[in-house]
């Protein structure tokens, strides 16, 4: 750390050796020997990646990043170390939360007192969620270095989370939901899901895992709405832990999800200091992965799924708006990130092509009969005739269509018919079309006719941000996700303390 000033370097001393001191001085305290761990591992994370970035870059994980004029070998998967500092973090502070047993008096009838009362569920629930965190990290870390294919990685955090869903059947096995208020007089008051209920939980663990990862790529972006979810997370268990109302149970489901969520705030500031613009290092899938299962397992195990989704809204939103090129409706290149532009050193929205210039052609339906026209392969367009609006098919008509005084007919949506190796289809024409009207992409159309869609913006939050607010430097774009997020947390907690009583019986 010879980089830094001497100042820094003894606050940094001083931050260590009171997080140590706070550790040693509350052993009987879990969630205060959490926040001196979760210091330390910050600052470790943020020592330990320059003194790692050589070995990474030593053993081929490196890369250039593309956003700048200037290129610099970068080292990747640094969320690898982020990763691997949480989890043994997490290892160290396993015994904490159990200390009362431990330091308990191993004679006659207390040591089978202790023996009894152990909570045994509660270290299996600790150990299963440590267990898919760690999977996730490596798994995440195997997707950096042999790059998976998206059909493989997909379902991995679901096989990940069985752990979690073992341990949630024996403690508790609840599979049922509470029904709004307005629909009780239907359903009745509780619906059992059963085995439903578990594959929610499943598909929760992959959507929080994916999400980070498909809102990406520029410097910052993944640690900067993680660390948004975070400590809205972190908020919302503090919340829960001072309201007089709250009963025992709820307290120990919110202890348990700062527990983990505290140590992943401190690793996740130790990275960012790094990933933010101009960024010296790249997290990889590795972060995103690992990322996207602590809140899963908090979540889960802390049985406030619903209310994780709630901090999730731009990934929803982003899922949403991207659905049409993840699901092959609209062409998806490999890479939808914003286009930097070197002439003026911003990002700008990137586009997808969805035909080429020449290759179009028009299906023309008739009363009597369907006649097939290509445009665009002359220097003149070809006009079509109206005869057939007016009962004649242009077969019938002594003109030819080029030659017809009748003007052109207005082209409808559901007469166009790309060709065959047209990257448009029939169905991703409609979502093109559809996504124009609601102002979520801009569509580019050939100059002869402008009906037919050439190009259009590549659907991802970053690129819609983009388009609305006009080009901007990386760094304000970051930050500008980063306000979204939070903008989008202030109406997740609205909802969840204000209107939810307008739903439920109990907030």
């Amino acid at each position: 750390m010879g980089h830094i000033s001497a100042l820094t370097a003894w606050l940094i001393l001083a931050a260590e050796v009171g997080a140590v001191f706070i550790i040693l001085t509350t052993a009987h305290d879990p969630l205060t020997v959490n926040v001196g761990f979760s210091v330390l591992a910050g600052i470790t994370t943020w020592s330990a990646i320059p003194a790692l970035s050589e070995i990474f870059v030593k053993a081929g994980l490196k890369g250039m990043d593309l956003s700048k004029k200037t290129k610099h070998i970068i080292p990747e998967s640094m969320g690898m170390v982020a990763g691997l500092i949480y989890l043994v973090t997490m290892f160290l502070f396993i015994p904490f939360p159990f200390m009362k047993w431990f330091t308990a008096s191993n004679d006659g009838d207390l040591h089978e007192l202790k023996l009894l009362t152990f909570p045994n569920l509660k270290l299996a629930e600790l150990l299963s969620a440590l267990l898919s965190i760690q999977s996730m990290v490596f798994l995440g870390f195997a997707d950096d270095v042999l790059d998976i294919r998206w059909r493989f990685k997909m379902p991995l955090p679901a096989i990940a989370s069985i752990p979690l869903l073992m341990v949630y059947w024996v403690h508790l096995g609840v599979t049922h939901i509470v029904v709004p208020i307005p629909l009780r007089p239907i359903l009745g008051q509780l619906i059992d899901l059963g085995a439903l209920y578990y594959v929610y939980m499943g598909m929760v663990a992959i959507f929080c895992t994916h999400s980070i990862n498909i809102m990406a790529g520029i410097n910052g972006v993944e640690v900067g709405q993680s660390l948004v979810i975070a400590c809205s997370i972190a908020i919302n268990d503090m919340i829960f832990l001072q309201s007089a109302s709250t009963g025992a149970p709820a307290i120990e489901t919110h202890l348990f999800s700062l527990y983990f969520i505290l140590p992943f705030i401190g690793v996740s500031l130790g990275l960012m200091i790094h990933n933010w613009y101009p960024s010296k290092v790249f997290i990889g899938d590795t972060y995103c992965y690992f990322a996207g299962m602590t809140f899963a397992v908090v979540g889960i195990l802390a049985h406030y799924s619903k209310t994780l989704l709630l901090f999730f809204i731009p990934q929803i939103f982003n899922f949403l708006l991207s659905a049409p090129q993840l699901f092959r409706l609209v062409p998806c290149p490999r890479h939808r990130v914003p286009r930097y532009n070197r002439q003026t050193n911003l990002m700008e929205p990137s586009r997808v092509v969805l035909d080429e210039e020449e290759d179009f052609e028009v299906e023309f339906s008739s009363t009597k009969q369907e006649s097939k026209r290509t445009l665009g392969r002359s220097p003149s367009s070809v006009s079509l005739s109206s005869a057939g609006a007016a009962g004649a098919s242009t077969q019938d008509s002594d003109e030819s269509p080029t030659e017809s005084s009748n003007p052109p007919t207005t082209i409808r949506l559901q007469d166009l018919r790309p060709l065959k190796n047209s990257k448009l289809k029939r169905s991703g024409w409609y979502c093109v079309k559809i996504l124009e009207a609601l102002g979520l992409t801009h569509v580019r159309y050939d100059s002869k006719t402008g009906k037919r869609p050439l190009e259009m913006t590549n659907l991802t939050i970053l690129n819609l941000i983009l388009l609305k607010a006009g080009p901007m430097s990386e760094r304000n774009l970051t930050i500008s996700v980063m306000v979204v997020q939070f903008c989008c947390s202030l109406v997740a907690f609205f909802i969840r303390h204000r209107l939810v009583a307008f739903v439920y019986d109990v907030v």
